[in-house]
């Protein structure tokens, strides 16, 4: 410890985690990937202090559901079938925000 004697520097765990949201585990759609059928997203695991708040924005080939998709659950229509859909989550606190992108279903 060239410089420092014997001295210890400990970070705490609020200078480890503070800052804006990092997301350590993707998010995650589940249910059954029907038309008629309501799916869920997870949020996922993140990290980042202060709290985190969600939200929810579904997809459909990549490009944004307009209506009824900003949710955690949502419900498959006729035209979700044979495409693929994903749901995107962006956490948010005090010191940023940040997306992660789920798995892709393709519903029958």
């Amino acid at each position: 410890m060239n410089g420092y004697g014997n001295s210890v520097f400990l970070r705490t765990a609020f200078e480890v985690s503070s800052g804006g949201p990092v997301n350590t585990v993707a998010p995650a759609i589940t249910g059954t990937a029907e038309s008629g059928q309501t799916v869920t997203c997870s949020t996922g695991t993140w990290t980042g202090i202060p709290t985190i708040t969600y939200a929810f924005q579904w997809k459909r080939n990549g490009v944004n559901i307009a209506l009824n998709a900003q949710a955690q659950g949502y419900k498959l229509i006729p035209t979700d079938v044979g495409q693929s859909i994903t749901c995107q989550v962006t956490a948010t606190n005090g010191s940023g925000s940040a997306s992660a992108t789920s798995n892709t279903i393709t519903p029958i």
